[in-house]
This record gives C-alpha cells, sequence and structure tokens, in this order.
C-alpha cells in the first residue's frame, strides 16, 4: 500500500472518530460518506481490528480504536509541524514551542512575553507549562525553560543565557511590626514568624541572609 493511501486512512479516521460520523466525517473531508465508510473498512481490515462500535445513531471507538486514535492524532500533529517547517520560506519561527516557567515568576513576567511573541509569529505556537519542580526537560519534550536560581549542572547538550538577577527582600505588614517590633539584625529574625517557599517535592526553602 502506498504511503499516501496509507496516511488517507489514518486522516478519515480521526475525522470519522472527532465528527462521530461517516457522513460528518465527509463533510469535513469533501468526500461522500460512502467513501469515508469504505476507507474505515480498508483501514479495519488492513490492520486486523475493529476501530468503532456502529450503532443507528453514533458511531463508537472500541478499546483498540481508543489506542490508535492516540497515536494516528500525535502522528498527524508532527506532521504537521513538519510540513509548517518545511513550507516555510521566512526566516520567522514556526511550529510548536514547549517552555516551561515557575509558576509565579512565569505568569507575571514569561507569560506576557509569550503572547507578545505568538502575536509577532503567528506560525508559532506555544504550549506552556507552570512548574517550581526540576523537571528533566529532554523527557519532558521541553524546548525552552526559565530558571530562578544558582548554577545548577545542565546537560552538555543544553545552552544556557543569563537573563537577569533578582533582589529578595524581607518584609512585613505595619501591623506586624506593631504586634511583634521590628528586627534590627539577621540573628533577629529568628525569633519571628515567617512564611517559607515550599517546593512541589516538598522541601521548604529557608531564609538565606547574606553577611
Amino acid at each position: 500500500m502506498l504511503p499516501t493511501e496509507r496516511l488517507r486512512g489514518i486522516e478519515a479516521f480521526v475525522a470519522t472518530a472527532d465528527a462521530g460520523s461517516f457522513t460528518a466525517a465527509a463533510e469535513r473531508l469533501h468526500l461522500t460518506s460512502s467513501a469515508v465508510g469504505k476507507t474505515i473498512a480498508r483501514l479495519e481490515a488492513r490492520l486486523g481490528a475493529r476501530l468503532f462500535e456502529r450503532s443507528t445513531r453514533r458511531l463508537r471507538l472500541t478499546e483498540a480504536g481508543e489506542g490508535f486514535y492516540r497515536t494516528c492524532v500525535r502522528v498527524l500533529g508532527e506532521l504537521a509541524d513538519a510540513e509548517s517547517v518545511l513550507v516555510s520560506h521566512a526566516d520567522a519561527p514556526v511550529g510548536r514551542l514547549r517552555v516551561d516557567a515557575p509558576a509565579t515568576f512565569g505568569r507575571l513576567k514569561v507569560w506576557p512575553l509569550l503572547l507578545q511573541l505568538a502575536a509577532e509569529f503567528p506560525q508559532l505556537h506555544p504550549q506552556v507549562t507552570f512548574s517550581d519542580r526540576f523537571s528533566d526537560l529532554a523527557e519532558d519534550g521541553v524546548d525552552l525553560a526559565v530558571r530562578i536560581g544558582g548554577p545548577e549542572p545542565l546537560p552538555a547538550t543544553l545552552g544556557r543565557r543569563l537573563l537577569g538577577y533578582e533582589c529578595l527582600r524581607f518584609c512585613a505588614s505595619p501591623a506586624y511590626l506593631l504586634r511583634h517590633g521590628q528586627p534590627r539584625s539577621a540573628a533577629e529574625l529568628a525569633g519571628h514568624d515567617g512564611v517559607l517557599f515550599g517546593r512541589a517535592d516538598g522541601s521548604i526553602g529557608p531564609w538565606q541572609v547574606a553577611d
């Protein structure tokens, strides 16, 4: 079977699963419902598995069909990304950009910049996750990560760029200072209440005071 015929069968299968009927899928694909039905039948025969439970009202994916559907959606998405890169003759970035950033900093600082980037380059599609855990970037398929902290070791295959420095301050409300007094030295902080940063792994980030 030619590769184009294989892809045509997959495209018809995904469209049918999404639409819930041969007729609706045929309208999306600009084909007849009979052509879509025959394509699905040939695909099931080639795979040796029934992909749909057929009823008079609606089609429903079988267990095998659900697994095959997830794979097909991923494959078609990757093909679309590859095609968008190849057909683009401009220097503008295209395709999916997987970004991971710290939860609070990411929403306040990174997200507005990504919105500007997406507006400037419509063919770029950022997929953003906000998390305070230090994940395996390669394993999670992350293209760009924003991190706050010291120079932790990175794999040799990954590049890094310093974006700036942060300044940490100890703050308290006026009401708290009226009740407990204002500390005059770093040693006095030990006797005061504090809000500590809790990480995703359950650990607590202690206060760090530079000499």
